[in-house]
């Protein structure tokens, strides 16, 4: 599945994934399932990975698409709750910042999306020291060592 997700109680922290191909409707669907899942919580911070996907060609016209579809549960989240994108390659990283343009007036909470995965982390107030935060983008990446 390109899109998946796992609630990480112990970091207050909600994760997806997404790899391959991505769509609108499955983005939908895995922030639907976290929604459904038991664990869910509203102020879990949002740690997106898109490092491995690819965006179909008309994935543009689709944010503004998607930014009106995410907005109930946007405003459903706490205000505290913060959203970090990680997309440290340039079509991804355009894309996400494109949406975080489309969004940004219509959320309570901070979004930010970057390249660096440390950056990434510390937006979301985690310890890159600790070895499960690490892990959450592959902590063998170059870069997490200068911290």
């Amino acid at each position: 599945m390109p899109a998946s997700y796992r609630i990480v109680p112990r970091l207050n922290l909600y994760l997806v994934e997404f790899r391959g191909d991505i769509t609108v409707d499955q983005n939908m669907e895995v922030y639907q399932a976290y929604r459904a899942d038991p664990l869910y919580d509203g102020g879990q911070h949002l740690l997106l990975d898109a490092e491995g996907c690819r965006f179909p060609e008309n994935f543009f016209a689709e944010v503004q698409r998607i930014a009106m579809r995410m907005t109930p549960y946007s405003e459903a989240r706490d205000p505290r709750a913060r959203t970090a994108i990680y997309a440290p390659q340039k079509v991804a990283f355009g894309i996400c910042r494109l949406y975080r343009d489309a969004v940004k007036d219509k959320i309570p909470y901070h979004l930010g999306v970057y390249r660096d995965p440390v950056e990434t982390l510390e937006a979301l107030g985690l310890d890159v020291r600790d070895p499960e935060v690490r892990g959450l983008l592959g902590g063998r990446r170059t870069g997490y060592g200068a911290r």
